[in-house]
């Protein structure tokens, strides 16, 4: 096949894999947003299917990109090599050069993966702001309904609700809304609208609303719907007087 054409194909493949990676990068940013991958679909795939798709595009064009790179070769080496004053010969090996040049990207691929796997962490567990040094409650089981009718509830007794539904869009990380479950001060605040929580009243507290589904005309409603035990433990939260 002629040069010239091969040079073509290549950079049409290059251009369609890269408006690819455009396309899926913006399908993961706003239509399928981060925490929508159990609640949303587009065109019968999930967040993370698209983003499967992302990462192949990504890994085809680095592929064309090498491609590319071999059919030049010889002009990089010549012409790049020699203004930075890399080479002196005037015929410079091809294979001595790529060589060099593969060892180094395999280094700097080698390590970059080694950092990254070394520095992962765990996310630090949230600690409710206005009972910093009861962590243990934190960690035990939510009470069946039943039992919450029983006892009076408090605070403690429905955060690790918040904790488990909650806490990754609506904490420390990322506060969508400008709300953290972890700050119990946010569910009392009014900023020109009506509190959360309005404490004796769960039929009338805009939470109630949120998490059982009823509001609909908000982003990602589906999403803020709880179990129906764990409704009814944070209305009788609320009910007896959200302490």
């Amino acid at each position: 096949m002629n040069r010239t054409v091969v040079n073509i194909v290549i950079d049409l493949v290059a251009s369609l894999l890269f408006l690819g990676m455009i396309a899926t990068g913006y399908l993961l940013r706003f239509p399928l947003p981060p925490g929508s991958n159990k609640t949303l679909t587009l065109w019968g795939l999930s967040r993370h299917q698209w983003g499967d798709i992302h990462f192949w595009n990504s890994l085809g064009l680095l592929t064309v990109l090498i491609i590319h790179l071999a059919l030049h070769w010889n002009w990089i080496v010549s012409v790049i090599g020699k203004r930075c004053h890399l080479i002196k010969s005037s015929q410079p090996s091809l294979v001595l050069s790529a060589i060099w040049t593969l060892g180094i990207i395999t280094a700097l691929c080698l390590s970059f993966v080694w950092v990254a796997q070394r520095d992962v962490q765990e996310k630090p567990r949230a600690i409710c702001t206005n009972n910093p040094s009861d962590t243990q409650r934190h960690d035990s089981a939510i009470a069946e309904p039943s039992t919450a009718e029983t006892k009076l509830l408090i605070w403690d007794d429905v955060y690790p609700i918040f904790v488990t539904n909650c806490l990754d869009c609506h904490g420390p990380q990322k506060h969508y809304a400008g709300f953290r479950v972890d700050h119990l001060d946010d569910f009392f605040k009014n900023d020109g609208n009506s509190s959360l929580v309005l404490p004796g009243q769960s039929s009338q507290s805009p939470l109630i609303a949120i998490i059982s589904g009823e509001r609909t005309n908000m982003a990602m409603a589906e999403s803020h719907k709880l179990a129906a035990s764990d409704v009814t433990r944070i209305k009788t939260w609320i009910d007896q007087g959200a302490k």
